[in-house]
């Protein structure tokens, strides 16, 4: 069976998201005045579950390194102050890593700036993964569960609509929503064709200004108005948006002229996990 088009999209969306945050990161651990490596050594220091601290064999493990190439690297990191080595109380022969003050004060700072960067960027990366279920599911691969804010929940495909305001006049406002920042002209509040105004949710201002709905522009304005859905207050409005989309479908409602190089359309597509 050959895999569809869009496969190939959403793994390319994927592996490009995984590939930019890594090198984002590579670039913090620089700036902190680590190697990657030395990173993320610490990274499975701190994170080893046992009190006592992570054996060397661990800690090859969760690098995917070869046994001498990781004493290596603990030597340096030792050299540098951020490691310190003890013997295990129960087995002398066995070797338990710490963080000293300044590596855990380093990993600290990393690991707060890498939380953000993850929450910046929770509304893209799944969408892609999400994308790739049902093709899972079609060749025979077990289904993805994606995390969701504090739970894990199965991939669901996502209702979404678009429409314009004027085309939408006296038909049931219940599942319409205005996804525009500025209340349209010639719509009396009394006749909206929408139940809700999600207005926190438009491109900015300074987004729309530069934008002028200028076709050759789209991909551009495209990139820019999902980076600023990623932030607040846009990023609740959102959250807000697909919890609603998520329960039953939804119908995005916008004055734009042209749905295809519409905000609104760039917005449907994130919502959709595209």
């Amino acid at each position: 069976m050959t895999l569809p088009d869009a496969a190939f999209a959403r793994l390319l969306a994927l592996r490009t998201g995984l590939r930019h945050f890594e090198r984002w990161s590579e670039q913090q651990a620089g700036a902190a005045g680590l190697t990657p490596a030395q990173h993320q050594l610490l990274l499975a220091i701190r994170g080893h579950g046992d009190p006592r601290g992570p054996t060397i064999g661990e800690v090859a493990d969760y690098l995917l390194l070869l046994h001498h190439s990781t004493v290596g690297l603990i030597d340096r990191a030792d050299a540098a102050g951020l490691v310190s080595r003890t013997r295990d109380e129960e087995d002398r022969r066995v070797v338990r890593l710490h963080l000293t003050e300044d590596g855990a004060e380093r990993l600290e700072a990393l690991s707060a700036l890498h939380l953000e960067e993850l929450d910046r960027l929770a509304p893209q990366l799944p969408g892609a993964w999400v994308g790739l279920a049902p093709v899972q599911r079609t060749h025979g691969f077990p289904g993805v569960a994606v995390p969701t804010s504090s739970e894990e929940t199965e991939a669901r495909p996502v209702k979404v609509g678009i429409a314009r305001v004027y085309d939408e006049i006296g038909k049931d406002p219940a599942r319409r929503i205005l996804v525009d920042r500025l209340w349209p002209r010639g719509v009396p509040r009394s006749e909206a064709p929408f139940k809700r105004w999600a207005k926190d949710v438009a491109p900015s201002p300074q987004l729309r200004k530069w934008y002028g709905h200028v076709p050759q522009r789209f991909e551009d304005f495209a990139r820019r108005y999902r980076d600023e859905l990623t932030t607040a207050p846009a990023r609740d409005a959102l959250e807000e948006l697909h919890a609603q989309a998520d329960a039953d479908k939804v119908i995005l409602i916008t004055a734009t002229k042209d749905l295809v190089h519409s905000h609104a359309t760039v917005l449907k597509d994130v919502l959709a996990g595209q």
